[in-house]
């Protein structure tokens, strides 16, 4: 039951949820735990609430300290990002200007998740002035 990689839409998709659980619900024994199942594509509660812990808006609360004391911050996303990563974006600078950080790097540029790598000089540039300032 083997294929060529990449030769399906969706593939990417796959190997993306993949490597996430590899990150976020891997088992001591390294056993990797997707956090649906396979066959009915139902939550297992577990393996999920393993993911939320390291979901940035809700570690906020857990790091107030170090996140005042960062010297940058710098957070952007495609309007369209086809993962609403947008959306986690604007969550991420709510959650810091709640507990007072707002001196934040923060744009939502018009693209998708995809084809951003103009994006990094941007990013370093502010970042390096920021951190060797």
């Amino acid at each position: 039951r083997s294929r060529t990689a990449f030769t399906k839409e969706g593939d990417a998709e796959l190997v993306n949820d993949w490597c996430m659980a590899a990150c976020y619900s891997t088992d001591e024994n390294g056993t990797v735990r997707l956090p649906y199942d396979t066959t009915t594509g139902q939550t297992i509660p577990e393996v999920w609430e393993r993911w939320l812990r390291w979901d940035p808006v809700r570690m906020v609360p857990e790091h107030v300290d170090a996140l005042r004391q960062m010297r940058a911050i710098y957070i952007d996303a495609g309007k369209r990002d086809q993962y609403f990563l947008d959306l986690g974006a604007e969550a991420f600078r709510r959650a810091l200007e709640a507990i007072g950080v707002t001196d934040v790097f923060f744009e939502l540029f018009d693209a998708t998740h995809n084809a951003i790598e103009y994006r990094y000089p941007i990013a370093i540039k502010y970042l390096a002035e920021r951190l060797t300032a």
